[in-house]
C-alpha cells in the first residue's frame, strides 16, 4: 500500500510550465562548417567575467543595443563577427544574441570566431 501511495504521489505531482531555449551549437564534428577569411570586421567581444567590447571600445551593458543600432547605422556593410572567451557561461552569449536581435541584426550574419583544438582537426 505505502508503494502506491509514492508511487501516486510522484506520477501526479503538479507540473509546471518552465521555459526553455533550444539551442544548436556546431560540434567539433562539424568543424567543416567553419571557414578562414581574410577581410576586415568589426568584433564583438565578450569576456568570460562579462565585459563587453566592440572593436577596442569598452561598452557598457546598459548600452549594448543602441551602440549596435548606431554601429550598423554608421557602418551598414562593415561585418560583424563575435568573439566569446572561452570561459564564457552560456548566460553570456545568449545576452549577446539577445542584444544582436533588438538591435535589429540577426545572429545567424554574426559569425562567432573558434578555435578548433588540433587533435579535432587531426581525426
Amino acid at each position: 500500500m505505502a508503494i502506491l501511495l509514492i508511487y501516486f504521489a510522484l506520477e501526479f505531482a503538479p507540473k509546471t510550465k518552465r521555459p526553455v531555449m533550444d539551442i544548436q551549437l556546431a560540434l567539433v564534428q562539424d568543424s567543416n562548417m567553419t571557414s578562414e577569411v581574410i577581410e576586415s570586421a568589426a568584433v564583438l567581444a565578450i569576456s568570460s567575467d562579462g565585459r563587453i567590447t566592440l572593436d577596442a571600445t569598452r561598452i557598457d551593458d546598459s548600452l549594448l543595443v543602441p551602440y549596435l543600432k548606431e554601429f550598423r547605422k554608421l557602418y551598414p556593410n562593415r561585418r560583424l563577427e563575435l568573439e566569446p572567451d572561452k570561459e564564457l557561461p552560456l548566460e553570456g552569449f545568449i545576452r549577446i544574441q539577445n542584444a544582436l536581435i533588438q538591435a535589429g541584426i540577426n545572429p545567424r550574419d554574426v559569425p562567432s570566431r573558434v578555435k578548433i583544438p588540433e587533435s579535432a582537426i587531426n581525426e
